[in-house]
């Protein structure tokens, strides 16, 4: 069982176990003996980050460890991180790292690991990081003189990810000047990239939240807080709203009329916007079973994975499926990245309401989701999720539902949070399951 890796690499509160400078000392070594063979030269790894005020910390400590171990590093500054896992590849790197939490606070901070084919890393090469971490018995050469690793900071990166997202598509001018959009880049790792390019594109632009001071990343915008993307539509009358999250990797849209669009009717979008035949789409346990039967109706099967984009990069690696993503706006499209980009993404919707002659108030109507409650419950200590009167409690509430809906209970590998999600047709019934259970786990705590 992994000990600090969660759903998405490494994460917690910055300078706190297991986000410490001792921590990427440890993890340095592991990667370099998982990924860096010493009997041969030559070996990189390439390092970028958000904008987080923590980040310079964990950047020169992975740094200054890696060059002990002979290994050159490339730093790639603020970048998103579908970008970090484009370059890995490009570069031929042998592992890639992104310094972020994603959508979390700016107190908090993370590092994802990609492999040198810029996948994220399956459970088993995380748990084999671990043992490497912390068996000191285990060692990695340290070479002195002129073997030791140089740091180089490249700043044609940034170039390059843009350049590839602006090859990608082509608008005409005419359709591109009469499309206003209001972008909310969440202080993050697109505050700069994402309106320039839009700009370039030709789109009228409102960008927001785009001006990042090292604290702000993810306050009261983005994609967890799309609200705040939802009134600015309205008050400038835009045609749609773009929001991102702190790394770039989710996105969430909000119509003309203030709705907001998640992650299922992106996939839903996606599917019909290219003339590619999909026999399956890839979400997770998460997606509504009304986007479920949404596609069924479509002869297209829903794939079902664990909560986690890398479980859904897993299962396309291995399948033929094109189209993957979460209802939380992380959307893979595998001929782009193995990863979600929420720029691409964003932009792949501008160009179907484009292409079909669209309005953004038809991606709410292309089905009718089920109703849904999600409670989070912060505990102390996730072993409560096992308690015999919680499992009781989640079990008779399931067979309350019964065929009616779906209750789902997880710990989440990102935050000490019990996750509940309950979605069914009586919006009366679901309230009462998810409060009687939200009592029982704190009666227990």
């Amino acid at each position: 069982m992994r000990k600090i890796f969660g759903t998405d690499g490494i994460r917690g509160v910055a300078n706190e176990y297991p986000m410490t400078i001792e921590t990427c000392l440890k993890l340095a070594k592991a990667i370099a003996i998982k990924f860096c063979d010493p009997s041969k030269n030559n070996h990189m790894v390439i390092i970028g980050k958000d904008t987080r005020i923590s980040c310079t910390i964990f950047e020169y400590a992975l740094t200054a460890a890696f060059c002990s171990f002979g290994i050159d590093v490339k730093l790639i500054g603020v970048i998103p991180t579908p970008a970090v896992s484009i370059l890995t590849a490009e570069l031929k790197a042998n592992a890639g790292v992104m310094i972020s939490a994603s959508h979390n606070q700016f107190s908090d901070n993370g590092i994802k690991i990609f492999n040198s084919a810029g996948l994220k890393l399956s459970d088993q090469e995380e748990l084999e990081l671990e043992r490497n971490m912390f068996d000191d018995s285990i060692c990695y050469p340290t070479p002195i003189g002129n073997s030791i690793g140089r740091a180089q900071i490249d700043g044609n990166c940034v170039s390059f990810y843009c350049n590839k997202i602006k090859n990608s598509f082509t608008f005409k001018k005419i359709d591109a000047e009469r499309i206003k959009i209001v972008v909310d880049c969440s202080n993050g790792a697109l505050s700069y990239i994402a309106p320039s390019i839009l700009r370039k594109f030709g789109f009228q632009i409102v960008s927001l939240y785009d001006s990042p001071n090292g604290i702000n990343i993810n306050a009261n915008c983005g994609t967890a807080n799309p609200n705040a993307l939802a009134t600015a539509v309205a008050e400038h009358q835009a045609d749609i709203g773009i929001a991102f999250d702190g790394d770039g990797d989710r996105v969430l849209l909000v119509d003309k009329n203030g709705n907001i669009v998640d992650g299922d009717r992106i996939l839903a979008i996606l599917a019909l916007s290219e003339d590619i035949k999909h026999t399956e789409i890839v979400s997770t346990i998460m997606s509504n079973l009304a986007f479920e039967k949404y596609l069924a109706s479509r002869q297209i099967k829903l794939i079902r994975t664990n909560v986690g984009d890398r479980y859904i990069s897993e299962y396309m690696q291995k399948n033929e499926a094109i189209l993957g993503g979460e209802p939380s706006g992380h959307i893979i499209v595998k001929y782009h990245s193995l990863t979600g980009d929420g720029l691409f993404a964003g932009l792949k919707v501008i160009e179907y309401l484009i292409n079909f002659q669209k309005q953004s108030c038809d991606l709410k109507n292309i089905f009718k989701s089920y109703l849904c409650i999600n409670e989070n419950v912060r505990v102390k200590n996730k072993s409560i999720i096992n308690n015999p009167k919680v499992i009781e409690k989640i079990k008779q509430s399931q067979e309350q539902l019964h065929n009616s809906g779906r209750l789902i209970v997880r710990l989440s590998g990102t935050e000490p949070i019990i996750r509940i999600y309950a979605e069914g047709d009586d919006i009366d019934e679901l309230k009462s399951i998810v409060d009687h259970l939200v009592e029982t786990i704190k009666k227990v705590m």
